[in-house]
């Protein structure tokens, strides 16, 4: 971060600077992530650490809220006239302003969105001259979509395989036939494979697990066991 400092340099021997509010970055012996202006397009190469976007919101929660999670995440930048602050003595000062960055590419499966706050602009001094840049995270409409197809019909595969155990077993309205079994069983092994195809599916314990795979993985094994047990045949 860029603050102010009360020091004064040498402006002989920075005669270019006419004018100039001196902020300096807070950790002077902090080398810079990049150098600006030496190509035509310059990479900065960095980490930014990801967190949940709503931290009492459980229907966001990272992970566990797939695929409704958000996450949020920020970097500051600072720019800083190197040419400036070693002519003058003043390691990592000279802050200049930025107006803004223009982020682009793309991430396989996410929708990532941002804002800026440019603090050089705030009349208070003591607000600094440095980039803050936000991001929001999301999983894009279509692994959304997705998500809930796979929910929706393994909801309506057990209930199906329910209704005809339940036709078979207690009503006798209908005799134990080897394809309910065959379905019973092939939905149990479908159903692992089917949830590991979503697109970026985390490990297996988020909310779509919960109310979603594992009751619907319960309400099958169970009609199984009934309707092998009533025709062991």
């Amino acid at each position: 971060m860029a603050v102010p400092d009360s020091r004064t340099p040498n402006m002989t021997t920075i005669p270019f600077i006419k004018s100039y509010d001196l902020y300096c970055v807070d950790d002077l012996t902090l080398p810079p992530i990049s150098t600006l202006g030496q190509h035509k397009f310059d990479i900065i190469d960095t980490e930014i650490e990801f967190s949940q976007y709503k931290g009492d919101d459980i229907l966001s929660q990272p992970l566990f809220a797939y695929p409704f999670d958000v996450w949020t995440g920020s970097i500051v930048l600072t720019l800083t006239d190197q040419v400036a602050a070693e002519q003058a003595g003043f390691p990592n000062c000279f802050a200049l302003g930025i107006h803004g960055i223009s982020i682009r590419g793309h991430i396989l499966n996410w929708q990532v969105s941002s804002n800026t706050v440019n603090t050089c602009e705030d009349p208070d001094p003591d607000a600094g001259c440095e980039l803050h840049v936000n991001f929001i995270i999301r999983r894009p409409c279509l692994v959304k979509v997705t998500a809930l197809m796979i929910f929706i019909a393994g909801w309506i595969i057990a209930i199906v395989i329910a209704l005809r155990t339940y036709l078979t077993i207690v009503t006798r309205k209908q005799r134990p036939s080897p394809d309910i079994i065959a379905i019973s069983l092939g939905s149990l092994f479908a159903f692992p494979g089917l949830r590991y195809m979503l697109p970026g599916t985390p490990s297996f314990g988020t909310l779509l697990d919960l109310i979603g795979i594992l009751p619907n993985v319960i309400i099958i094994l169970f009609c199984s066991i009934f309707i092998v047990a009533k025709n062991p045949s």
